[in-house]
Formats: structure tokens, C-alpha cells, sequence
């Protein structure tokens, strides 16, 4: 296994290309671009960031599992750039589009060093970015935090590559730190310490260590990103530990009870043929019957096994069965309680509304695909020495663009959220906007004007959240008995 090499800067083809795939990934979200809407955890994270106090004071204020501090800086300075309730759909629907246009390049720059050329890293751009499997993740805002949780894991496995091309400690230091933030913006950040340990630890080819002690060394040396982890965990268990362990949904169970790896492995095994397999072809919310899942199954292994046997270095593949098994292992071992329930009615893990689920898996699939395509260099493809693309290699990934864009475009109207209801909500939007105005005017307080105000659902908030928390009132109000802002405020419209 070679250290990776410093990728040649793209020539025009490389960068139009690159653009063209970004464009293409871009366009499967228009839906939810053009008709942005708010839903569920959406209303919670936006309101526990209304104002400076209220991000302050809820930094480390757990939202369901996920521990955000840096989410709520984000969210912070989201809401102070919509200005205005009505604004927030459309800037909260901008969150996942633009991460995962900022996760992309990263994406290409990692496989293209680690095999050493942008073929490579087209290629991952390609498979990762232009598809509907993970969906989700990207235009939902309240799981789009998961897609900037894997941008900084995609920095710090950056960092971690440098590392092993230059062997400065400083780039160990720098993929640490990657592995603390990763877990500052979701959950599914906490795996990013032992998947850059996963990325490190196997030796270069010809490495030789005279004694034990040196093997050690460079052993701890490579574990080093755990340090990240360990430091996140070590500041956040002790202030989130008791929320995170105690949430509703796990009814009366704590979060250790409801983890369950038995039936996590089974939901792995039904994921990866019914969400990543079907959704290479655009298909999704296909149930499969138990015993196609284990013959599909047992042909996958086969076709990994022969896969990683031809592959010239298996770091990129052992990574990309780390991304796949790790976290939907660790997801659907936690959730396993709502997906394969004692009593009642199953719920299908192929459903559009899980599929944030998947976005790991989908760069655990890309990663190890592109693992093994060093192999059928020189026999299928030529590569060439100034790191550009033949005609044919142009031609053959603009084609691939092109499909997996028609593939998966279906899916991806079928599965948006553009057909919630977005009028009713618009329109509650703006009623608290026309009510602050009249705050504003009549120097009413938001907190005046929330004691005296009836409750406001705003629609698909589920009740989770007084639609009246988005008031901001007036910065200089005077002081009323509550009787008499009651009077003021049905003058409003």
C-alpha cells in the first residue's frame, strides 16, 4: 500500500466535468429549492437559535440524540440572515444543497490522490454525488447537519493522507481535530476518529520496524484521530449523557436498553439490498422478500471478495466497508426498536423519509468501488502521465453523469418534500411577521406579547414548537398590563 501522491491540478476537461457533475447533483434537490418547507425538528433547531441567548443557552442542548454546537452557531447566524420568519424555508433549504456542494470537491481530491488521478476521483464524485439515496440528508435542515458532520470527516481524512505523504505530525494533529468537530454538528460525526484510525492503520508497503517498540509507535501514532473522538466525548457525555439517554422515543427504555445489535445486523443486511443496491438504479421503497435479501447478499460477498482480490491496494475498500457496516450498524442498532417493534406494525427502512440514513453507505459503496479500479489500468483504460482524460474517458464520464442523473431523478421528484402542505405554513409565516409589526409599532415586548397571545401551530410543526417563539417585538418596549397588550395586539391583522 503506497502513500498517495500529490494529485496534478485539473486541466479544462477535468473542471468541466467537475462542474457538470455538481451541477447534475445540484439539480436532483431543485424541487425542494423551488417549494422550501419547514418540518418537525426544523421548527425546534431554528427557535432554540432565535436569538444570541437562547444559542447560548442551549449550545450543548441535545436535539434528540445529536449533541450540536456547532449546528447552533450555524443555525444562529441562519436565522439573523433570513431576518424574517417567512425567509426561513428557503435558507434553511439552502444548508444541505450547498454542504454537499462543498463535500464534493472533497470527495474528488481524496480518491484522486489516494489512487493518484482525477479518473479516479471523477468517478467517486460521480457515484456519491449524483444520486437520490440519501436524499434526505440533503434537503430536510434538520438532517442536513449529518452532511456537514461528513464534510469535516472528509477533512479530516484529508488530513489524515497528507499525513501518510509527508509524515509531519502536524497533519495528524489537524485529522484529530477533523474527528472532534465532525461530532459538533450530528451523531454520525462520533464514527469519524475510528474510521480515519480504520483509513491509517494498515502499513505502507516495504514499512519495516526493527524492533516492537517502533511498530508501537507507529501504531499509536496512527490511532491518534481517536484523540479527537475522545476529547468531544469527554467535554460533551457530562453535560448531554442524561438528556441523550433519557429521550422519549425510546418510551421507557434508556438509550443502552433500546440498542440492539442483533437486529441492527439484520436491518444492515435489508438496508444494503433494498436502499444501496436498488438505489444504484434509482429504485427505492421496494420491499424484498427475506430470502432474495440473503441470495442477493451472499452474491454481493462473492462479487467483494473477487473485487478486493483483484484490487492493487485495499486501503480505500477497507474504508469503505468501515463507512457502510459502522453506520448503519450503529443506527439501526439504536433504532431497532422502531423499525422491528415487539407488537404492531413494522415500519419499512426503505421509505424516502429514513433515507438520510444512507448517506454514509453511499460513500462506503463509492469508496470501495473506486478501490478497485486501479486494477483494470492498462487493460480496459489508459491513464494518462499529466493527470488529464482521453476523449474517450471524457465522453464515457460525461455519459455516466448523464444516466445517473435520468436514473435518479424519479426518485428524487417522488421523494422530495415539496408536497407538504407549503401555503398553510407561508401563510402562518406571515401572520407572525404582520403581528411583530404591529409590536414593533405599539412598542410591545416579545415576551408581552407571547403571555398575552393564544397558541400558534404552524403547520407540519407538530405542536413541537409555539409558532409565537419567532416574535423578536420591540427593542424598546413599554411596560402594560398584560390586559392591556391584549387590547393592543387584536388590533392587529
Amino acid at each position: 500500500m503506497t502513500a498517495p501522491q500529490a494529485l496534478a491540478a485539473p486541466n479544462r476537461g477535468v473542471f468541466w466535468l467537475v462542474t457538470v457533475a455538481l451541477i447534475a447533483a445540484l439539480g436532483l434537490y431543485a424541487p425542494s429549492l423551488c417549494y422550501p418547507v419547514l418540518l418537525q425538528d426544523d421548527f425546534q433547531i431554528l427557535a432554540q437559535s432565535w436569538t444570541w441567548h437562547a444559542t447560548w443557552a442551549g449550545i450543548w442542548v441535545p436535539q434528540n440524540e445529536h449533541a450540536m454546537p456547532l449546528g447552533r452557531l450555524l443555525t444562529f447566524a441562519l436565522d439573523q440572515a433570513a431576518g424574517r420568519p417567512s425567509a426561513l424555508p428557503f435558507a434553511a433549504a439552502l444548508v444541505g444543497p450547498v454542504a454537499l456542494l462543498l463535500g464534493l470537491p472533497l470527495v474528488y481530491r481524496f480518491v484522486g490522490r489516494e489512487l493518484g488521478h482525477p479518473l479516479y476521483g471523477l468517478v467517486a464524485l460521480v457515484l456519491f454525488g449524483v444520486t437520490s439515496v440519501y436524499q434526505q440528508a440533503v434537503y430536510w435542515f434538520a438532517a442536513s447537519f449529518s452532511v456537514l458532520a461528513l464534510d469535516t470527516l472528509l477533512l479530516a481524512l484529508l488530513a489524515a493522507q497528507e499525513y501518510r505523504r509527508t509524515g509531519r505530525p502536524l497533519y495528524l494533529g489537524l485529522c484529530a481535530l477533523g474527528c472532534a468537530l465532525s461530532p459538533c454538528w450530528f451523531a454520525s460525526g462520533v464514527l469519524a476518529g475510528p474510521l480515519c484510525c480504520l483509513y491509517l492503520l494498515p502499513a505502507e508497503d516495504g514499512a519495516w520496524f526493527p524492533t516492537f517498540g517502533a511498530r508501537l509507535r507507529s501504531w499509536l501514532l496512527r490511532a491518534t484521530p481517536l484523540l479527537g473522538t475522545g476529547l468531544f466525548l469527554a467535554v460533551s457525555l457530562p453535560l448531554t449523557a442524561h438528556t441523550i439517554m433519557h429521550l422519549e422515543h425510546y418510551k421507557k427504555l434508556d438509550a443502552v436498553a433500546a440498542f440492539q445489535p442483533g437486529k441492527g445486523f439484520w436491518l444492515t443486511c435489508q438496508s444494503l439490498v433494498e436502499n444501496i443496491f436498488l438505489g444504484l438504479v434509482g429504485v427505492g421503497g421496494v420491499s424484498v422478500p427475506q430470502l432474495i435479501v440473503g441470495v442477493v447478499l451472499t452474491l454481493a460477498v462473492q462479487a467483494a471478495w473477487r473485487w478486493w482480490r483483484v484490487a492493487p491496494r485495499h486501503r480505500l475498500l477497507l474504508l469503505g466497508i468501515g463507512l457502510i457496516f459502522a453506520s448503519y450498524l450503529l443506527v439501526y442498532s439504536a433504532r431497532a426498536f422502531l423499525f422491528l417493534p415487539e407488537a404492531g406494525e413494522e415500519t419499512p427502512i426503505n421509505e424516502p423519509r429514513w433515507s438520510r440514513y444512507h448517506l454514509l453507505p453511499q460513500l462506503g459503496l463509492t469508496l470501495f468501488v473506486c478501490g478497485g479500479l486501479p486494477a483494470w489500468s492498462g487493460r480496459r483504460f489508459e491513464l494518462r502521465s499529466d493527470g488529464g482524460l482521453t476523449r474517450r474517458q471524457t465522453r464515457n464520464l460525461a455519459v455516466l453523469i448523464v444516466l445517473c442523473f435520468l436514473v435518479q431523478l424519479p426518485r428524487a421528484v417522488i421523494g422530495a418534500n415539496s408536497s407538504f402542505d407549503l401555503p398553510q405554513q407561508m401563510e402562518s409565516l406571515r401572520h407572525i411577521e404582520a403581528v411583530d409589526r404591529c409590536c414593533r409599532e405599539q412598542r410591545i415586548g416579545a415576551e408581552a406579547a407571547r403571555r398575552c397571545l393564544p397558541p400558534l401551530n404552524i403547520p407540519w410543526s407538530i405542536g413541537s414548537v409555539n409558532g409565537w417563539v419567532f416574535l423578536r417585538g420591540s427593542a424598546d418596549p413599554v411596560e402594560r398590563p398584560d390586559e392591556e397588550v391584549k387590547q393592543l395586539l387584536e388590533k392587529c391583522p
